[in-house]
């Protein structure tokens, strides 16, 4: 019997989904953040960083404070 055939794996996998969800909202609301991409970036940090959400939520401002400090960098003429 594969890994994929054992019972309870659909169940794991459905939890961990679930997880994943309830951090990126959390983060997304607590950053005030909208939009798909957005929550794309964020679902891989979470996956990246183990579902520790302290390193998902330090990571995030850091890349989107980077991100708003570039675009404002820019307008700049």
């Amino acid at each position: 019997m594969s890994e994929e055939d054992k019972p309870g794996k659909e169940y794991k996998d459905k939890n961990k989904s679930k997880g994943k969800d309830r951090i990126v909202e959390a983060i997304m609301s607590d950053l005030g953040l909208e939009g798909e991409s957005k929550k794309r970036l964020l679902a891989k940090l979470v996956e990246q960083y183990g579902y520790d959400e302290a390193k998902v939520r330090y990571r995030a401002k850091r890349v989107f404070i980077t991100e708003r400090y570039k675009r404002k960098s820019t307008d700049i003429r």
